[in-house]
């Protein structure tokens, strides 16, 4: 278990004339700091546990299973914060009828190795490539 400190003294010297002077400051960590570190989750995740706030969930037409998944474009590329053991790639690869274009993790459907898309999920073959889902 991490153990935090809830304040540190920080030491700095401050020199007057000739002399100089080490006044102990008092800092605190900000307040949502911890719990924000605590929760800390990663992008693409099991919808069945929540999305991060610039994701959606979403299923693919014709594909089992569902994973959360944020926007991208030209300029705005996918997140690479990926959950624990994931070796798939995220790659900008999705459009929604909308017209708004979306990351998925690109895994290889050929390699018998499931453990590319982590805990819970698979990689589901479409179109010659694989997409990583959760199956729950």
């Amino acid at each position: 278990m991490f153990k935090l400190l809830a304040s540190l003294a920080v030491f700095s010297s401050v020199t007057f004339g000739h002399s100089v002077s080490t006044e102990p400051q008092l800092v605190k960590l900000h307040p949502n700091f911890v719990a924000d570190y605590l929760n800390a989750t990663t992008h693409y995740g099991d919808p069945k546990s929540g999305c991060e706030s610039d994701e959606i969930a979403v299923q693919i037409q014709g594909v089992q299973g569902d994973f959360c998944t944020p926007a991208c474009s030209l300029v705005k590329k996918c997140p690479t914060d990926v959950p624990d053991g994931v070796t798939a790639n995220p790659e900008c690869a999705l459009s929604a009828s909308s017209g708004g274009k979306y990351c998925a993790l690109i895994c290889s459907p050929s390699s018998k190795n499931d453990a590319q898309c982590g805990t819970n999920a698979s990689c589901k073959a479409i179109s010659g490539v694989g997409i990583c889902t959760y199956d729950d």
